[in-house]
């Protein structure tokens, strides 16, 4: 996944109030036709809006709730990362049953293990594993996201950076569960020691054995992190998150909309270990009724690189840069 660390690709000059020039590595696009770079941002906007009008299958469920913030970087060709989100709810609010069981006014705890592969700079695969504790449930397997995507599309001068992460869930735990395709839109804008990262996430459900047909639109959901860079080593920000159900019914914060909608803002810490580990802490709190009041969230991801050679290696580590 990543957290607001980069590892990118071409020679540029970046500077830091704490410390002398140093260069990084970044993908860019050259755009030298600017007709062509306007029909870039509108297709990738345009894409955005398809999704808010397309009719899809009915989408009633209950999305595993992870609180990410997808970042521009993706693993490097060859480079694994493998790693664990845990999230605590204190307590859920939501009235959505899991495992048959209602986990409203319940202590929950949410856990992801993740495996991703670089299959090259700019696509990578992998895979989630979702478990789930509380409610009178003993830790257990809840679902997995079999197939997950990201793409990273080529920086746009004086725009965003644009990407696209797409997951396919299994039916979660349980009898007659859905099946889920989850989209989620990715942009990131760097202004000096500031990052700014924004998802916009359409959930699809592919399959409902156990309900309606009918044609309606996916729920929607966002997340977005503005984050500082206090050292070479770790950044803090605000992050955002909401789950705002089905995007032909979403009203304003207070609204009617309350009792469906959830979310929540969190103070975030993000450091770089070493030249292999990312950890992120933070401490969160609902925003609506259906929110839970208090949450806590930690993720910790490990990078390498089988294939890599000494000597590239050696490179990387001179021309690393994190934000």
């Amino acid at each position: 996944m990543g957290i607001p660390f980069s590892q990118e690709t071409m020679k540029e000059p970046f500077s830091f109030r704490s410390g002398p020039e140093i260069y990084f590595q970044h993908l860019t696009a050259n755009f030298r036709n600017d007709g062509f770079k306007n029909w870039f941002c509108c297709s990738f906007f345009f894409l955005l809006s398809l999704f808010a009008i397309f009719p899809s299958i009915v989408n009633a469920a209950n999305p595993f709730r992870d609180f990410i913030v997808y970042p521009y970087e993706t693993p490097e060709q060859g480079e694994f990362s493998i790693g664990t989100w845990q999230t605590l709810l204190l307590p859920s609010k939501s009235a959505d049953p899991m495992f048959g069981k209602s986990q409203e006014n319940a202590d929950l705890l949410f856990s992801t293990y993740l495996l991703e592969f670089g299959v090259t700079d700019w696509l990578t695969f992998g895979t989630y594993e979702d478990f789930l504790a509380g409610a009178g449930q003993t830790y257990s397997y809840y679902q997995t996201r079999a197939i997950t995507t990201r793409i990273r599309f080529p920086k746009i001068p004086d725009f965003i950076d644009p990407a696209m992460q797409i997951e396919y869930w299994l039916p979660a735990a349980g009898a007659n569960e859905e099946s889920l395709l989850d989209v989620i839109l990715i942009g990131e804008k760097k202004i000096g020691n500031f990052i700014l990262d924004i998802n916009m996430s359409y959930l699809f459900e592919t399959a409902n054995p156990s309900g309606p047909t009918a044609a309606l639109p996916p729920d929607f959901g966002y997340a977005a992190g503005l984050y500082y860079l206090l050292a070479d080593w770790v950044n803090t920000g605000i992050e955002a998150f909401g789950d705002q159900g089905s995007i032909n019914n979403m009203l304003p914060l207070g609204g009617n909309g309350q009792v469906t909608q959830q979310d929540y803002v969190f103070s975030s810490w993000n450091f770089a270990i070493g030249e292999n580990i990312d950890w992120n802490i933070g401490i969160g709190a609902g925003l609506t009724a259906n929110s839970a009041p208090f949450a806590i969230k930690t993720i910790f991801e490990y990078h390498f690189n089988p294939f890599k050679t000494e000597h590239e290696s050696e490179k990387d580590t001179e021309e690393q840069d994190i934000h």
